[in-house]
């Protein structure tokens, strides 16, 4: 890629029909860096989640906004960025519910930040938001002696 980029961007419409093929792409790209199948659906609920709050939170639930998504490879780490092109979100005022408040809704950045190793929110030259989620590859025999 001509940025040094080495991965898959496809743009989104910010319709929550779009959220399945989303998490197909994100869990087969998972395989292909070895997570074990857990570490995959913890990685495909925390992008559905960053995705799903773009649309909820940032486009008002309008079905005709862009959500860009990269899922990027790099040794032994998948990273997914997440870009809108709202309104950016300080990431010092997203506030988690608490945990014993039993109820949908309002734990999303909480299980982002439980799942994944890095969980980042900066704003974009478009002046949204991009959310930056990043998760290592758990050692294993396999991958410490060097084997395919």
């Amino acid at each position: 890629m001509r940025d040094g980029r080495r991965g898959i961007c496809v743009v989104l419409s910010s319709d929550v029909k779009f959220l399945g093929p989303m998490r197909t792409m994100v869990r087969e790209s998972c395989g292909l860096l070895g997570f074990e199948a857990a570490a995959c659906e913890e990685i495909v609920l925390a992008v559905q989640e960053g995705c799903a709050n773009v649309i909820r939170h940032c486009y008002g639930n309008s079905t005709d906004r862009r959500i860009d998504l990269w899922i990027l490879f790099h040794d032994h780490e998948l990273e997914v960025q997440i870009r809108d092109y709202g309104t950016f979100v300080d990431p010092k005022t997203i506030k988690s519910r608490p945990l014993e408040d039993v109820r949908p809704g309002g734990l999303g950045v909480h299980l982002m930040k439980k799942v994944m190793d890095e969980v980042k929110f900066e704003q974009n030259e478009a002046g949204g938001t991009t959310l930056t989620l990043r998760k290592r590859v758990a050692a294993t025999d396999e991958n410490e002696t060097g084997g395919s």
